[in-house]
């Protein structure tokens, strides 16, 4: 065979394999979205569940979980009812958590992490005596998970609100 022709063939054959093996070496860190789910507990807090793939074996990643959450507070009396429907506070806040997980010897990661609505503050709500302040209803948006070791992010996307106002 010609010298030429064969550096060219070799040279064809070397691009084709390092072609072929190059993704298999890349990291590819991705959550799941038929995996991952938000759901709740009670009224004050959301857990989503996620799954994350494309790894290394035993990596260690630093999930973080991000929310909006738009919180009514009303003032509560001793038979449960708002007794002045105007008696109420709005407010909002951006709560986050982060773990630390591990991925199994096949690249994939699987857990969950949860946030909380924070109390509103005092001043923002002031109940007449006998009454007590009662978180009524929470809307959760804007939640992401980010995966700030591999860089992986999903939206998870639309409102989830649990509660409801208290007449």
């Amino acid at each position: 065979m010609h010298p030429t022709r064969m550096a060219t063939m070799f040279g064809a054959t070397a691009a084709a394999v390092l072609l072929a093996t190059g993704p298999a070496y890349a990291g590819n860190g991705h959550f799941i979205g038929n995996a991952t789910s938000v759901s709740s507990a009670d009224i004050s807090s959301i857990t989503v569940k996620f799954k994350e793939a494309g790894l290394e074996s035993g990596s260690v990643e630093t999930i973080v979980l991000s929310a909006s959450v738009d919180a009514t507070y009303q003032c509560i009396n001793g038979g449960g009812h708002n007794a002045n429907a105007t008696n109420k506070s709005d407010e909002h806040f951006e709560p986050s958590a982060s773990g630390s997980f591990t991925a199994a010897k096949n690249g994939n990661l699987v857990g969950s992490l949860s946030v909380s609505v924070p109390s509103v503050d005092e001043n923002s709500l002031v109940c007449p005596k006998g009454q007590t302040e009662q978180l009524s209803v929470a809307t959760w948006s804007n939640i992401e998970l980010t995966d700030t070791t591999s860089g992986a992010w999903i939206a998870l996307p639309g409102s989830y609100s649990f509660g409801e106002l208290v007449d």
